[in-house]
């Protein structure tokens, strides 16, 4: 019984996954001000139907200093009123003149997604990984994630699986955010010492972790 309830609850996660485009890239030095003012003037000119953006340092993460995260649904993808190709363009090669390409950049689907104060909680940490069994990791996590709720409070964490990328073989991400690094090290603590995450390690079918890195928002259209 216990069984069919959970799998009753992964299908309503799973049928309103969104859909999350990654794009890594290095900032030229010295020019991460231009970056940030040239995706709010964009970005924050065409309204998209569902979903947003965010513009977010990266670190830890070999040749890449920032990525762009677009998310929405699938169904409901897409700008309000369009959006003019010149305009566009223009975005495209005025960023190009600060950045330079970076490998990593993926797509994904939100499996499960704890929304919390993204305001306070902007520091995250994300992991790459390779599920032995995605079935078996996505109920456990599931489980999990719900049962360290009072211990996390509002900060927020989530699962998805990888669709395309050259990631050297990840099937999954993870990603868990709190206040600083200092934050999310002490509640890593927490959470490990839980029950909880006993009860995770063992019943998630294994993985074989590729890679972790820390990610900060600093705009959110």
């Amino acid at each position: 019984m216990k069984k069919f309830i959970l799998l009753t609850i992964l299908s309503v996660f799973f049928s309103n996954a969104q859909s999350i485009l990654t794009y890594n890239f290095k900032v030229n030095p010295g020019s991460e001000g231009q970056i940030g003012t040239l995706f709010s003037e964009y970005h924050g000119k065409y309204k998209r139907k569902s979903g947003g953006v965010i513009l977010q340092r990266v670190r830890f993460l070999n040749d890449v200093s920032h990525r762009i995260i677009v998310y929405g649904d699938p169904k409901n993808w897409g700008y309000v009123d369009g959006r003019p190709e010149m305009a566009w363009q223009a975005y495209v090669r005025g960023t190009r003149l600060h950045r330079s390409a970076a490998k990593g950049s993926y797509t994904a689907k939100s499996m499960y997604w704890k929304s919390g104060d993204r305001e306070k909680y902007n520091v995250g940490r994300q992991w790459l990984f390779k599920a032995k069994s995605p079935s078996k990791y996505a109920a456990a996590y599931v489980k999990f994630a719900k049962a360290i709720e009072p211990i996390i409070g509002e900060r927020m964490m989530g699962v998805g699986k990888i669709e395309m990328g050259d990631l050297n073989g990840a099937t999954h991400y993870t990603v868990f955010y709190g206040e600083s690094m200092q934050d999310l090290d002490v509640m890593a603590d927490k959470i490990r010492s839980s029950k909880a995450y006993q009860e995770f390690i063992k019943t998630n079918g294994g993985t074989d972790l590729l890679v972790s890195y820390m990610v900060t928002d600093l705009i959110e259209i």
